[in-house]
């Protein structure tokens, strides 16, 4: 009789949850379901090249994506475009100005708001993200995905992956930042456009590099960790802690302090054995990687502006082997821990006793990251685009 109620109150219980998650997954999808297109478009050449139009859902603070477009618009816009930033959701022109200084401060380009979409005539029209692509489609002009990540990944396997994966088999001629986006897209979607890679760039301004003696790790008796942490699956949030708790635990047998710096969320997200510096400005986060020993990214999707500019300052890198990493950077520039902590704990342990591992993973990493820029990569769209006409 006890387990007859213990099951019933179980299936109550599980039926309870289910509705709530489904209340929450159904706004999701319907919100996305309402203006999504599935059609496939005829994509035609345009005449001449003069105008492009980058199309966002908002413009908006702390976002690394949003900061390649502006960058990447900037560099066309050096180039001789007149380029501008469109938004789809209601945003006031000073807002999304506001919002993208705090990304680039010296962006170009010309912001619209969401009235202005039925209106602008552009000669190329670029979709920056799944959700895009449908406001894209009824716009004028010749029609581009600017693909910074694979973004059915965003999702677990159903509906919104579904309706995500679709957009890559719509006919806007797609344009990947590094070749893991167009090895995903094409390995996973009935592809019928063309498909262009531009090198993923970071900009070295920004984060100058920082010396530092490797030599004196061995003797350090606390360390510092800057760990870029979200709560997106996609960068592991709940692994990492599980395997940071554990190293400082082992490292504390050696009378050894791990100092854990997390960032990237705002300071209300609760994180495990170390301190949340929240949301951090440029002027923070070069502060933090010049106090820091080590950086921690977890890059399962494509590559973001994170590991770059961690190693541009120097800072040795720890990523995930079973990441996206290897697919930017050449080979042993970071160490790569799998999903151990004892992995993680003997492979840190055993660079700080032999101190020129870090220091042929910087000077590999610095060699690599020398021959990249945004000017570089502004000229490889640009070429691309040459070849419509």
């Amino acid at each position: 009789m006890i387990n007859n109620w213990k099951s019933a109150a179980k299936i109550k219980v599980k039926g309870v949850y289910h509705n709530l998650q489904s209340v929450v997954e159904k706004r999701q999808v319907k919100e996305r379901l309402d203006p999504y297109d599935a059609s496939v478009i005829v994509n035609r050449k345009p005449a001449k090249i003069q105008k492009i139009t980058f199309v966002i859902e908002r413009m908006a603070k702390y976002s690394g994506g949003q900061t390649s477009i502006l960058r990447l618009g900037t560099e066309l816009s050096k180039l001789g475009y007149d380029v501008g930033y469109a938004v789809y959701k209601p945003q006031s022109k000073s807002d999304m100005e506001e919002c993208a200084s705090s990304n680039l401060s010296n962006y170009r380009g010309t912001m619209y708001t969401n009235k202005y979409l039925g209106k602008l005539s552009s000669d190329i029209v670029i979709a920056s993200s799944w959700d895009t692509v449908s406001v894209v489609k009824k716009m004028k002009g010749y029609k581009m995905y600017f693909l910074q990540d694979y973004e059915p990944y965003f999702y677990s396997f159903g509906e919104l992956f579904l309706m995500a994966n679709k957009t890559y088999e719509q006919g806007l001629h797609m344009v990947s930042l590094g070749r893991w986006n167009k090895e995903m897209v094409e390995k996973n979607c009935k592809v019928v456009s063309p498909i262009d890679v531009i090198e993923f760039p970071y900009e070295s301004k920004e984060y100058p590099h920082f010396k530092r003696d490797y030599s004196a790790y061995g003797k350090k008796k606390d360390f510092i960790i800057a760990v870029y942490l979200k709560y997106y699956g996609k960068r592991l949030p709940t692994i990492i802690q599980y395997l940071l708790k554990h190293v400082k635990e082992e490292f504390a047998k050696e009378g050894i302090n791990l100092h854990i710096k997390y960032y990237g969320e705002d300071k209300s997200f609760h994180c495990e054995a170390g301190t949340n510096l929240g949301m951090l400005s440029k002027k923070q986060l070069l502060s933090l990687y010049r106090k820091a020993d080590f950086g921690m990214v977890a890059s399962m999707s494509n590559v973001s502006l994170v590991p770059y500019e961690m190693l541009a300052t120097g800072l040795p890198l720890i990523e995930f082997e079973d990441g996206t990493f290897p697919y930017f950077f050449p080979e042993n520039s970071a160490i790569l821990t799998s999903l151990s902590y004892e992995d993680l704990y003997r492979k840190i342990k055993n660079v700080i006793g032999q101190p020129q591992m870090l220091q042929d993973m910087h000077d590999i990493s610095q060699a690599y990251l020398e021959t990249l820029s945004w000017e570089k990569t502004g000229k490889q769209f640009s070429e691309i685009l040459e070849t419509l006409l």
